[in-house]
């Protein structure tokens, strides 16, 4: 069986575990899907993929899941982007920086203070959601496709 193909980041950069990369990958591909298109993603776009997703798995322990994977602010999205674009499992375009993950929300704010529990009609926590997102594919070498 071939190796996972994140699995050469954790020599790369042992602050932040798989799992953290991992999430990060879903949540752009949880971001393409509610964009409707496959498309470039901006560093604002999946920020705010990434807390939308969080929130619908792991409701209002989505905070300290992320924490303890070593991401405790938008700033951390970004760090772990680069890592994966450095490591070409992911491009950018000439104009994407890491300045573009700064501060985007705060984690009380986006994690503590918003999270409501929906129920739908049979009284169960309403997922947005139906099922998880395709596996992720690398796209290093598509311009513009992440």
């Amino acid at each position: 069986m071939p190796p996972h193909p994140l699995s050469k980041m954790t020599s790369f950069s042992p602050h932040y575990p798989v799992q953290a990369y991992e999430f990060v990958m879903d949540a752009l591909a949880w971001t393409v899907h509610q964009l409707g298109q496959r498309r470039h993603v901006t560093g604002r776009e999946l920020c705010l993929g990434a807390r939308d997703l969080a929130l619908d798995v792991w409701g209002p322990l989505a905070r300290h899941v992320l924490e303890t994977w070593g991401i405790r602010s938008t700033d951390d999205f970004g760090r772990i982007v680069f890592n994966l674009i450095d490591a070409s499992l992911l491009a950018k375009t000439d104009t994407d920086k890491i300045e573009d993950f700064h501060e985007i929300y705060s984690f009380s704010e986006a994690f503590d203070k918003t999270y409501t529990v929906q129920l739908d009609d049979h009284g169960h926590v309403r997922r947005k959601l139906p099922r998880r997102p395709a596996p992720w594919v690398p796209l290093a070498g598509h311009q513009g496709m992440n």
